[in-house]
Parts: structure tokens; sequence; C-alpha cells
């Protein structure tokens, strides 16, 4: 299996700690800090340590805020990783392998 893609964007070229950077930011999504301010009402969602998941049956994913990072959107950034670390396969598999591990909205 391929790493995560969180850990790979950490520490790889871009130099962007994804796991402090979505903490830091979800009060600016619109989506995720009504999660972030009453997880309780949201029993899809899991907050761990700040860090917001989407739980589905089988796994959790890591919540994106839609965040700009050095003029980039994080999101943006994510997809160009995941299709990087594939080897630039398809786009099919780049959503796939980004479905595995992170979600947004």
């Amino acid at each position: 299996d391929p790493p995560s893609l969180t850990h790979v964007v950490s520490s790889g070229c871009t130099g962007i700690n994804v796991g402090q950077v979505v903490r830091d930011n979800y009060s600016n999504d619109s989506v995720f800090r009504d999660i972030i301010a009453k997880p309780k009402d949201y029993r899809n969602y899991e907050v761990i340590d700040q860090t917001v998941y989407l739980k589905l049956i089988d796994r959790t994913l890591l919540c994106i805020p839609d965040i700009f990072v050095n003029k980039r959107k994080l999101r943006e950034i994510l997809i160009d990783e995941a299709h990087s670390l594939l080897a630039h396969l398809s786009m099919k598999k780049t959503l796939a392998y980004l479905r595995d591990h992170v979600w947004w909205k």
C-alpha cells in the first residue's frame, strides 16, 4: 500500500505539516467550524486532538478544510501530491487514493 497522503505531504518537498495546518484552520471553514464547536451534534464525525475525521463503516478519513496555504488551496496541494505519489497514474486511481485518506465537502 502507498504511504498515507498526509505523511507524504508533511515529509515531502511542500514542507507543509498537514496535521497542524488542518487543526489550525478548521475555525476558518464553514463546514468544520461547527463540528469543532459541537462535536457531539455530528454523529458521522469524530474529533480527536482537535482534528476532525469522517467516520465510515471501515475507516476514518481526515477532514480537510477549504483553506489556502502559501497562496494555494490545501486541497489542490493534496491532489497534486497524490497524483505524484502514484507516479502520475490515471485520475481514477488518484481519486480512489484520495478517497481512502481524506474527505472534504
